[in-house]
């Protein structure tokens, strides 16, 4: 039978970190930690610990641009108005008045120059947000 020293281990860490979870978190630690390759996870905690990155992102301006489709909404369903009641009237009378047709013309460039407006805010929006995600 052996003889083994249990003399204590010489370590460089000396500091040892305990903390609590959720079954679901300890799941999701094993999983993230299998996914980087690691086979424990102190390791894989360390690791991220030091040198890993939480990206913190906000979708404020995101969210306020979206905001402003509730009265591009609110602007198609006044034209959705006005067009039933020009097509009512020329079902009716059978003939278009020249300036119902020239209110609903304007409606629509109006209305196309708003969602054109809408659609770049959007994209510049997304693309400021991409920029700072890839630190540029």
């Amino acid at each position: 039978m052996r003889d083994f020293n249990l003399k204590e281990v010489e370590r460089t860490r000396k500091i040892q970190t305990k903390f609590w979870t959720t079954p679901q978190e300890k799941a999701q630690l094993l999983e993230n930690m299998n996914r980087a390759g690691y086979r424990t996870l102190g390791s894989y905690l360390l690791k991220m610990g030091l040198d890993g990155y939480v990206v913190n992102i906000d979708f404020s301006e995101i969210k306020s641009t979206l905001g402003e489709l509730g009265s591009v909404r609110s602007e198609l369903n006044k034209i959705g108005n006005n067009i039933n009641q020009v097509a009512k009237h020329v079902n009716h009378s059978h003939e278009i008045d020249v300036m119902d047709f020239y209110i609903l013309e304007e409606e629509m460039k109006s209305m196309r120059k708003q969602m054109e407006k809408f659609e770049k805010q959007v994209v510049q929006t997304f693309n400021n947000k991409i920029n700072q995600l890839e630190g540029n």
